[in-house]
């Protein structure tokens, strides 16, 4: 599978931003992922995050204290 995150395919639409990841399988089956927020980077943020709970990129890494 590939995975397509590209911060400049978000765009602003009315008063929301709208992120966007491609996932293409090799067997040419794909799936689109979108999430919004006020701002762009808020829409990005969103996007990462639910990658990471879907697994498909990694979790960012956290201090022990």
């Amino acid at each position: 599978m590939e995975l397509y995150i590209n911060n400049r395919w978000t765009e602003c639409y009315g008063n929301s931003y709208i992120a966007e990841a491609i996932a293409w399988s090799e067997t040419g089956n794909h799936a689109s992922i979108y999430t919004t927020g006020v701002t762009a980077e808020e829409a990005d943020a969103k996007l990462m995050n639910a990658l990471q709970e879907l697994e498909l990129i990694p979790q960012k890494a956290t201090k022990d204290r």
